[in-house]
């Protein structure tokens, strides 16, 4: 993973200082889990990063344009994920006061931050466990192959006998189907 570091140095000096960051990156790919998402543009990100006095946070905005797969039809579509960034900077050794469910990164001696875990993160999180190019995709046939979003399928009213499961018919009448 590539770093997004900046320079926080100036924050450091002022309760409640801010500044905006806000820039793309070329991320190529993306895995997440057996889901593989390719970048069509650029993940564009708007974040602010505040001195609270005990940490720095950094919160905003990401938007990755991708294709995905979708998981019923196998079809490559376009898709956006959006995601909220949050994230949490303290110096190394200031972190004990820190509830143990937060996510921490550390802010290193020059005074310098990387925003890419965070934003990652928010992509990650928002990425599609299964993607859909649409609600109401029919998928295709497990027989033939069949987009049965496109074309209907004829496989299913194959009566052959030389089928895998043929000897099951028999095992079940018109009135228990």
């Amino acid at each position: 993973m590539d770093a997004y570091p900046v320079e926080i140095a100036s924050l450091l000096d002022s309760l409640g200082t801010s500044t905006e960051v806000s820039d793309s990156y070329a991320m190529n790919t993306l895995d997440v889990g057996d889901e593989h998402f390719t970048a069509t543009e650029p993940v564009h990100f708007d974040l602010t990063v505040t001195n609270t006095g005990t940490a720095v946070i950094a919160y905003g905005t990401v938007r990755a344009a991708v294709t995905a797969t979708c998981v019923r039809c196998l079809c490559e579509f376009p898709t956006v994920i959006e995601g909220a960034v949050e994230g949490f900077y303290v110096f190394p050794g200031k972190d004990t006061d820190v509830p143990e469910e937060q996510d921490v990164e550390y802010i290193d001696t020059d005074g310098v931050i990387d925003l890419m875990p965070a934003i990652m993160s928010a992509i990650v999180l928002e990425a599609p466990f299964a993607p859909l190019h649409d609600e109401e995709c029919a998928g295709i046939c497990g027989g033939c192959g069949a987009d049965l979003n496109t074309a209907e399928c004829t496989c299913a009213d194959d009566s052959a006998e030389d089928h895998p499961f043929a000897a099951l018919r028999s095992l079940v009448t018109e009135d228990e189907a």
